[in-house]
């Protein structure tokens, strides 16, 4: 017969157990989006949702010839209270169109240390004149 931690302790792994799954993948509410236009010569950025403090980062596999990356940085959500732990916010990749035309951008969000075997994104970058 199981004692009462042993019985406490289990109960609270598998009541946590959805919590953390959740906080390993993407926000179902702000998806990775399909595509991004911009002019030559234009600054633009791309928002996807992220949660750091999983250990989960967004990695750029692919960087079309029509871009360059200029920087990556990450906001937490206003709806973090102060002091809040495990709450995630956005990161955003900084470009500037180079060429016109149209190229693959493949983005991957996954835990650096790990094999990269998780989600790949793809995202359509259009470039115009």
């Amino acid at each position: 017969m199981m004692n009462l931690k042993t019985g406490a302790a289990l109960l609270l792994m598998v009541a946590a157990a959805p919590a953390f799954a959740e906080l390993k993948g993407i926000p179902l509410d702000s998806p990775v989006p399909a595509e991004a236009t911009a002019k030559m010569n234009q600054q633009f950025e791309l928002k996807l949702p992220s949660n750091p403090t999983t250990g989960y980062v967004w990695i750029v596999r692919q960087l079309p010839e029509q871009v360059a990356l200029t920087g990556v940085n990450y906001a937490q959500s206003p709806d973090c209270k102060e002091g809040m732990t495990g709450c995630g916010g956005t990161t955003t990749l900084h470009f500037k169109a180079l060429k016109a035309g149209a190229g693959k951008l493949i983005v991957q969000y996954s835990q650096p240390w790990e094999a990269l075997r998780d989600e790949i994104h793809t995202i359509t970058i259009k470039v115009n004149k």
